[in-house]
């Protein structure tokens, strides 16, 4: 779907996207022919001169350039071009002061799912973030990321969206709890539970060393990551429903 969003160049609304899409310019090739007839000259000489860069950029598989032009609520446009990069990710922690600390992590990365638990495997994560070309979290920019940026002395984090922004723009309100269950997610009792459950769970494992509160603890956690991804598909699909049929998928 990357290359047949027009919405990235700079000029070019969601708006004037559909009403081209609309007209037959479907991709970056037609609008390198069709776009003089189309635009007025100054901006089509503007999107021409844009075009080499994203070309470019494509080839480079920069998901910073594409991210940082796609307008909100459109930014799953880089999949699935790029998603053998991206990492879904979400952490526990054990509460939300300064003084509070991550107790796991969970990612998705390229259709593997990967724990990191303090105490035994945490420090791996560095070689997942070092791998992740596009991270994608639920309220990661006042959350997950200031955390792991604090907890690992990371000077800088790969290209990011928030799937709560995103969602919001699609009419999405609440938690990830309550928009998975919009979505017809249902958890079970295992991997059901609340932040503050998570932060008792963990406190039980790290006094009694009870292997049953961890279990669960990561079930939570993991659900979280997978309704994600769950979540991202669905952004993703709402973001092409104006694409002429038949639908894309890349």
């Amino acid at each position: 779907m990357l290359t047949r969003s027009l919405c990235c160049f700079k000029g070019l609304s969601a708006e004037a996207e559909a009403r081209l899409w609309r007209r037959g310019c479907l991709d970056w090739r037609h609008l390198k022919v069709m776009s003089r007839n189309l635009l007025s000259a100054s901006k089509s000489t503007s999107v021409l001169e844009q075009l080499s860069f994203f070309e470019s950029a494509l080839d480079a598989r920069s998901a910073d350039f594409f991210i940082n032009r796609l307008p909100c609520g459109h930014k799953l446009r880089i999949f699935p071009a790029l998603q053998t990069e991206a990492a879904f990710l979400d952490i526990e922690t054990t509460g939300l002061g300064r003084d509070a600390v991550i107790t796991v992590i969970g990612a998705l990365h390229n259709g593997s799912m990967k724990t990191f638990v303090r105490g035994r495997n945490l420090p791996d994560f560095i070689r997942l973030w070092q791998k992740t070309g596009v991270l994608l979290t639920f309220n990661g920019t006042h959350f997950d990321l200031p955390f792991l940026m604090r907890t690992f002395g990371f000077s800088h984090h790969p290209p990011h969206i928030d799937l709560m922004t995103e969602a919001r723009h699609w009419g999405f309100s609440g938690g990830l709890k309550v928009i998975e269950n919009k979505l017809g997610c249902m958890r079970t009792e295992e991997e059901d539970g609340t932040g503050q459950q998570a932060v008792e769970l963990w406190n039980q494992f790290d006094t009694t060393g009870d292997e049953t509160s961890l279990r669960k603890l990561v079930a939570y956690n993991t659900r979280d990551v997978q309704s994600l991804h769950l979540l991202a598909r669905h952004l993703w699909k709402l973001s092409c429903q104006n694409y002429p049929a038949p639908r894309p998928e890349s």
